[in-house]
């Protein structure tokens, strides 16, 4: 099969401005984005349906048999069975929002010509801004399997460098970290390829810090929080979800208050 994640119109526009320059499936929530998730679960790599003007950074590739899937929406171990017992022309669907369609055609069908079947199973659907943040914690905790099965963690040598439930810890290869505080009691906390831990930082999970990013000295990391691949945080970080490529080494406080209600 040939994996493409399409936009829908509607999400793509309420995610704005993340969506103004990749599609909905490039958007990170977990320590994996919406694409790189599909693509590990499925062992396809993806391509996009997006807007016009990103579709030369995005193209999408067509073959002969296509599972378009929701790019909004994000896999779990259920949904990917579901998926993998359509027949060429079903759709899966959950409350009238299309999840995946497997079809020869070259887009999107509007006419589903074999079976809608109704995925009654709980669906994790990113189509909102506040939902990247609301869902960042249920979604480290899946990523945090996907990624660590059968798989065992590099060793942490500094002996300054207190941990609170280490079998909740994953460490990639190139990691540095010296006299930091890592607390996987609440949720699991995972390091990425070449990622930096500077001395005092103070870290709760759920907590990603994606390859080649920096926790400056000092920094305080409440859970449910991700710091995408070359990046830098300082100060005090809470239930946040900093993008690729950003920089907040600054002191002071960035994210929200886990008792903070949205209404």
């Amino acid at each position: 099969m040939n994996l493409i994640l399409f936009d829908n119109p509607t999400f793509r526009q309420n995610l704005l401005p993340f969506t103004f320059t990749r599609p909905v499936a490039g958007i990170r929530v977990g320590i994996l984005t919406i694409a790189e998730k599909w693509e590990k679960y499925l062992g396809i790599k993806a391509s996009y349906s997006t807007e016009a003007y990103l579709s030369k950074k995005f193209p999408p590739h067509h073959q002969a048999d296509n599972l378009w899937i929701n790019g909004a929406v994000c896999p779990n171990t259920s949904l990917i069975k579901a998926i993998k017992e359509l027949k060429v022309g079903d759709a899966l669907s959950q409350n009238q929002v299309i999840i995946a369609v497997r079809t020869p055609d070259a887009e999107v069908p509007e006419v589903i010509t074999g079976t809608i079947k109704e995925f009654t199973q709980p669906v994790t659907l990113i189509d909102q801004v506040w939902k990247i943040y609301q869902k960042n914690g249920a979604e480290i905790r899946e990523d945090f399997t996907l990624l660590t099965q059968d798989r065992k963690s590099a060793a942490i040598q500094d002996s300054f460098t207190q941990i609170y439930n280490p079998d909740q810890v994953f460490v990639e290869e190139g990691v540095q970290i010296k006299a930091a505080l890592l607390n996987a009691e609440n949720g699991p906390i995972y390091l990425g390829k070449n990622s930096v831990v500077n001395e005092g930082a103070l870290i709760r999970g759920p907590f990603a810090l994606c390859e080649s990013s920096h926790v400056n000295m000092g920094a305080k990391v409440r859970g449910d929080t991700t710091v995408g691949p070359h990046s830098k945080i300082g100060g005090e970080v809470s239930n946040s979800v900093i993008f690729g490529y950003s920089n907040k080494s600054h002191d002071g406080f960035l994210g929200q208050f886990r008792n903070w209600r949205m209404v």
